[in-house]
C-alpha cells in the first residue's frame, strides 16, 4: 500500500518492487542483532511512516466529507481522475466558478504559456511556472 501510494509509481510497479524487496530481503545476511539499537530506530522509522500515511487517509476521507458533491462527481467523470485527485484539485483550487474563463484558471495553477514579445517578435515558451506548485503537481 505504502509503494503504490507514491507518486508516478502505478499498482503493476508497486507490486514488482514489493515482491523484488521481500526476495533480496531474504537473501540478505543480517548485520545486526534484533535488538540492536538500528533496528529499533528503523522500526520507529516504519511506524512514524505508517502514522503519516494513516493521518493523510484520515485527513482524505474529511476532505471527502466536506468538499461539494457535484464539484467531486463532476472531476471524477474526467477520465484518470479518481476521488483521490478530485478532493485535491477541490481543495488546492477551492471554487472553480471563481474563474471567469479558463485561462484565468489555468494562470492561477500556473500552467499558462509563457509568451515573450520584442518589436516583431514573438515566443512562446514552456509555462509560465507563476501559479500553485501544488496545483501543477496535482494536475500533472
Amino acid at each position: 500500500d505504502f509503494l503504490k501510494s507514491l507518486s508516478g509509481i502505478g499498482e503493476k510497479r508497486a507490486n514488482d518492487l514489493a515482491q523484488r524487496l521481500i526476495r533480496l530481503a531474504k537473501l540478505a545476511c543480517p548485520a545486526v542483532k534484533k535488538s540492536s539499537a538500528h533496528i529499533r530506530g528503523l522500526e520507529m522509522a516504519i511506524n512514524n511512516i505508517l502514522s503519516a500515511e494513516e493521518t493523510c487517509q484520515t485527513a482524505l476521507k474529511e476532505m471527502a466529507k466536506l468538499a461539494p458533491k457535484r464539484d467531486l462527481e463532476i472531476l471524477k467523470s474526467i477520465p484518470g481522475i479518481a476521488e483521490n485527485t478530485a478532493l485535491r484539485i477541490i481543495s488546492e483550487l477551492g471554487d472553480i466558478r471563481r474563474f471567469n474563463n479558463p485561462n484565468q484558471l489555468n494562470a492561477f495553477v500556473g500552467v499558462d504559456p509563457q509568451v515573450y514579445e520584442s518589436g516583431n517578435l514573438t515566443a512562446h515558451l514552456s509555462i509560465s511556472k507563476r501559479g500553485t506548485a501544488i496545483g501543477r503537481k496535482v494536475l500533472y
